[in-house]
């Protein structure tokens, strides 16, 4: 009396355990789809499964404990689906345009919803910004060439080359040209061209020219 459930198609009462109507032959599976059958199926609520003496317990709290851990997995598996939807973008645009004899123009520009990238930008920015351009190689011709007096420093995180060039008396007098695997240095003198191989690979960090010395300095990071 109490074990029976009503036929959704005919509208009589039938035993729980009958997959089917008696009555109208409709199967009755579809119709209780919606309910949570545990990791089993269906009759996993009905009664625990049968085992030796100390093994039945033992095995029907591990079901449970199963059971409980998928419907976990299932959970967090539906929460990283969304927040793949929500995964940010982004990168680093670098151009360059040249006009004229003007000197090319660098531009570094950030895009995407990444705060670090912005950050990232000016690094890159100010790093590209200090390799000076190299001058007209008018400048140069029919002058004779030296090449000028070096001392080299090894810093824990950085390389600094001291290139004695007398003479040279501005920025606007000095090429330095990052190779692939070099560095190559030019500056106009007065009578002569001062002219330095670096044979390093490493990317330039700062520079200046004070009293006749051009420091360079190398990012060893």
């Amino acid at each position: 009396m109490f074990n029976k459930k009503k036929c959704k198609n005919c509208g009589e009462k039938i035993s729980n355990s009958y997959n089917f109507c008696p009555y109208c032959r409709v199967p009755l599976i579809d119709s209780f789809d919606d309910e949570d059958f545990g990791l089993l199926g269906r009759n996993d609520s009905m009664e625990e499964v049968k085992l030796p003496l100390g093994f039945n317990h033992l095995f029907n709290s591990l079901i449970k404990n199963m059971n409980t851990q998928f419907k976990e997995l299932e959970s967090h598996n539906a929460k990283q689906d969304q927040k793949k939807s929500e995964v940010k973008k982004g990168g680093i645009s670098i151009s360059i345009s040249t006009s004229g004899n003007r000197p090319p123009e660098i531009k570094v520009t950030s895009f995407g919803n990444i705060p670090k990238f912005k950050e990232r930008e000016k690094q890159i920015a100010k790093k590209a910004n200090s390799i000076k351009l190299p001058l007209s190689e008018k400048k140069f011709s029919g002058m004779p060439k030296k090449e000028p007096e070096t001392n080299i420093r090894r810093l824990s995180n950085k390389v600094v080359y001291e290139i004695n060039m007398p003479g040279v008396k501005s920025m606007e007098d000095v090429s330095i040209i990052q190779l692939e695997n070099s560095i190559e240095i030019k500056a106009f003198a007065k009578d002569k061209v001062f002219h330095k191989i670096i044979p390093i690979n490493l990317p330039i960090s700062d520079y200046n020219l004070s009293k006749g010395k051009l420091v360079l300095e190398l990012d060893a990071r």
